[in-house]
């Protein structure tokens, strides 16, 4: 969407996704090696045959590419564009994903967390989708604040289009992949509580791909008759789906920003959430209600309190709906090609390029 937006305003835009370089695609192991070795051949003959002003990775595997580039002196701009920051997702997944062994972890350090590392030290700028990656590059000191910027995404009209009603059902809803990242351990926990305590309540389970089977395992069998796990639906359904449900509860882990959750706001879900992604950025009870990744005590209590408080959930769900109204592609879009005409003409730019092309020198 951000490309096609920047090819309606006149810009000429080549995209190539890994089916274009990946190396070995019929493989299995080592992916992101392979991706790195392949991507750095296909830019190299995208940069022979064309002159670009810029160049987006999205990505870690862009290491190689990025640090071959940025020794060059007549060079495009580098921009790690990123819809989920590896360096942080990384350092949270050993909270909510412990299971490697001390070698796994070594290994890991050696190869995959230092070249991901690499992947954003040797760009010239950095954008992402929610403010909580762009602070963590900023500590590291990755870039001068002024190379950094937060350009969030754009939500489907269907979406939007729902107006906000008060009016809701008994129902609880949960989009996104059953994984330790999405906090399936924490949502089951505390569904199993308030289910138990509200025998009306319903609870509604998207984006699963319908894996029923799996879902209702994490949860108490007498609990099964009301939670339904739907299959694929279409972005109408869904958005009329959760127009209906009184909360969204979404525990995640990390989210590079968490368009599930934006999307449960626009459709008026009171949501209950955590700090990371585009919740980090949210104001505490006010246009969500945030709690610590593990403290599923007091997701508990959130979510029992907006089930019994319509006052506090009608707030909540009214602050939320208003915040993702700015959402739209045609403004996101707008802001991005604003950003990046201000860096490519700003000698900050070029002063970045020398200190990319020097000081990372012993780094590798």
């Amino acid at each position: 969407m951000y490309s096609r937006g920047l090819q309606s305003y006149g810009h000429s835009i080549d995209v190539l996704e890994p089916k274009d370089y990946e190396i070995g695609q019929r493989y299995a192991k080592a992916k992101k090696f392979r991706q790195a070795w392949g991507a750095w051949r296909a830019v190299k003959q995208k940069l022979r045959a064309n002159k670009y002003d810029l160049v987006e990775f999205y990505g870690d595997e862009f290491w190689l590419v990025s640090w071959q580039l940025s020794k060059s002196r007549n060079r495009p701009l580098l921009v790690a564009h990123t819809n989920g920051l590896e360096l942080l997702d990384r350092s949270r997944s050993q909270f909510y994903n412990p299971r490697r062994s001390r070698l796994q972890r070594w290994v890991s350090l050696q190869t995959h967390e230092r070249f991901s590392h690499l992947a954003f030290a040797y760009a010239d700028a950095f954008v992402s989708l929610c403010e909580l990656d762009q602070q963590h590059v900023l500590d590291l000191m990755l870039y001068p604040i002024e190379l950094t910027s937060v350009v969030e995404p754009g939500l489907d009209e269907e979406y939007l289009a729902v107006p906000f009603s008060p009016l809701k059902e008994e129902r609880v809803a949960f989009n996104g992949s059953w994984l330790p990242r999405k906090g399936i351990k924490e949502l089951a926990a505390v569904m199993s509580v308030v289910l138990a305590r509200n025998p009306k309540l319903h609870f509604d389970v998207y984006g699963t791909g319908g894996a029923r089977d799996v879902v209702l395992s994490t949860f108490p069998a007498e609990l099964h008759a009301r939670i339904t796990v739907h299959p694929r639906i279409s972005n109408k359904e869904l958005a009329d789906s959760l127009a209906k449900a009184k909360i969204f509860f979404f525990p995640s882990q990390y989210e590079g920003f968490g368009i599930a959750l934006a999307e449960a706001m626009a459709c008026g879900c009171a949501v209950v959430t955590t700090r990371t992604g585009f919740g980090w950025a949210l104001r505490d009870r006010e246009e969500a209600w945030l709690c610590d990744f593990d403290d599923v005590m007091a997701m508990e209590n959130a979510v029992q309190r907006l089930l019994q408080d319509d006052a506090m959930r009608t707030k909540v769900a009214v602050g939320g709906w208003h915040r993702v109204r700015a959402l739209t592609w045609q403004s996101n879009v707008k802001k991005l090609e604003a950003i990046y005409r201000g860096w490519l003409s700003n000698p900050q730019y070029e002063n970045r390029k020398i200190k990319a092309r020097y000081s990372h020198a012993n780094n590798f």
